[in-house]
């Protein structure tokens, strides 16, 4: 644990000295997939609470140092098993097990005041029925995140340049990301 706030302190006063003063850090996602592309060593782990309790240490060291932390990929990435730079992943799971697993490190982060939460480019359908991404889901991002979960600080998107939020352009996902 020692660690983790010591890494995100030093990233934090790093950042803050070239005038940074937001990291889109700590991972939250939960490393359960093992055909994941993306995820795999940015991840704290695969299990849920150990995951919130690092990413916590991580958010309260970094914001300590006066610069915004950035709980991401919400609602979680490390069920995908295709890469979102390139296509939409979609997670199948219950809405159940995403509560009871997946969300648990976010809820963790937003109960420690992470000024931030960056979306994934990724589809829920037992969150989300119409296949959305995440990044462009009223159900996931203002429903669940804002309204379940309490979340009222920063909500930012993964690059809108990636194959799983393009559909109809960069111009197209950045005005339905509004």
């Amino acid at each position: 644990m020692q660690a983790i706030r010591r890494s995100a302190t030093v990233s934090a006063i790093e950042a803050r000295s070239l005038g940074i003063n937001w990291i889109y850090a700590p991972d939250c996602d939960i490393d359960v997939e093992p055909d994941n592309p993306i995820i795999g060593t940015r991840s704290f782990g695969s299990d849920p609470d150990r995951v919130g309790e690092y990413a916590s240490a991580w958010i309260d060291a970094c914001q300590a140092e006066g610069v915004l932390a950035c709980a991401k990929h919400f609602p979680g990435h490390g069920r995908t098993k295709v890469d979102s730079h390139k296509t939409l992943p979609r997670v199948e799971e219950s809405a159940e097990t995403l509560r009871a697993t997946d969300l648990v490190p976010f809820r963790r982060a937003i109960e420690r005041g992470v000024a931030s939460v960056m979306s994934a480019h990724v589809a829920f359908p037992a969150l989300d029925p119409s296949g959305a991404p995440a990044t462009l889901s009223r159900p996931i991002l203002t429903e669940l995140l804002r309204n379940e979960l309490g979340f009222d600080g920063i909500v930012v998107t993964e690059a809108l340049i990636m194959g799983g939020v393009l559909g109809g352009g960069e111009g197209e996902a950045g005005v339905r990301a509004l």
